[in-house]
């Protein structure tokens, strides 16, 4: 498939809510591979429809193994813990900053295969998944970005 453009910031579609897919069929598939081509040619961990100019509630992650995984409507049961880490985005280039997110999440959502599934993500793929999830929503991790408290000696 093909690699892409990445919308930057200051483009409306990264402020825009992604609708949700209605019918998983070969146009669903495309747009999965085109993330996943566009995320492999970008080197990155994860890969919202909207940032290739698709409003729809679609987004891919890179795991650690290298296996990749597609999110088709997907939707946060549960959150559990806080964590601070730095985050940055393809979207937003050469920015990044201290993000809260949670440390461990509890997902639903649809496969290529029209699979609903439930499944627990941690740490930093509980990241990524937050970070996308907020893409659909048209939210950037700019505007979740928190001014850590400077030592005081």
């Amino acid at each position: 498939m093909a690699v892409m453009p990445v919308r930057k910031i200051g483009d409306p579609v990264l402020r825009s809510k992604a609708q949700p897919v209605k019918e998983i069929n070969t146009k669903t598939e495309n747009l999965v591979e085109n993330l996943k081509s566009t995320l492999v040619e970008l080197e990155g961990l994860g890969l919202a429809a909207n940032q290739i100019g698709v409003l729809q509630r679609v987004f891919v992650i890179k795991r650690n193994n290298g296996e990749m995984l597609e999110f088709i409507n997907p939707e946060i049961l549960q959150k559990e813990g806080n964590k601070i880490d730095r985050e940055g985005c393809l979207s937003v280039p050469e920015r990044e900053g201290p993000v809260p997110r949670a440390e461990k999440v509890k997902l639903r959502y649809q496969t290529l295969t029209d699979e609903e599934v439930e499944a627990v993500f941690s740490d930093l793929e509980a990241r990524v998944i937050q970070h996308e999830l907020d893409h659909l929503d048209g939210v950037l991790f700019v505007d979740k970005v928190i001014d850590l408290p400077t030592a005081s000696y």
